[in-house]
């Protein structure tokens, strides 16, 4: 579970596609550990968020033809949905003229080419949101926005894998 409450936002952590990607398919190595923390999201048991756009990337991760297990359309949807509906916590932050402005000032701060467009959207969401804290499988991807404010704080082995960089140098 992230830090307590009262050290984020109110809007607590943002989930990127993979952790729910990690939960929701029970062949991919990230589900043991994936599962429970968005078990606990959805439960309330921290504040939690997300956007449509990162849900986008969840079904379409559910529905690939390489997917352990592939999802038909109708059961991805459902699967995302379940996410989301109540009476899940999970909270969804939504886009506006400043997410789309901060996204483009991120794109070009961060001189950020084709794709990672959309790492810059999901950023720009949550930093417009006042979310600071991002629970990623794709630290790489993330990483470049600890400058603007935000920080990668989980999960757990996200995090052992940046101790284990840092104590190698």
């Amino acid at each position: 579970m992230p830090e307590t409450e009262s050290e984020h936002t109110s809007g607590g952590v943002l989930i990127d596609a993979g952790v729910f990607i990690g939960a929701l398919l029970k062949g991919d190595p990230r589900h043991g550990e994936a599962r429970p923390l968005v078990e606990q999201a959805r439960q309330g048991e921290f504040a939690s968020c997300t956007t449509v756009s990162i849900l986008s990337e969840v079904y379409g991760a559910l529905t690939w033809e390489k997917a352990e297990p592939r999802h038909a359309p109708a059961e991805a949807a459902r699967a995302v949905q379940l996410l989301i509906e109540p009476p899940s916590a999970i909270k969804i932050l939504t886009g506006s003229l400043d997410v789309a402005l901060k996204t483009l000032a991120l794109a070009v701060k961060h001189q950020l080419l084709a794709r990672r467009i959309h790492d810059a959207r999901h950023a720009a969401a949550a930093l417009v949101a006042g979310v600071i804290s991002v629970y990623t499988y794709d630290a790489d991807d993330w990483k470049v926005f600890e400058s603007d404010g935000l920080r990668i704080v989980g999960p757990p082995s996200t995090i052992a894998r940046f101790s284990s960089v840092l104590s190698d140098r």
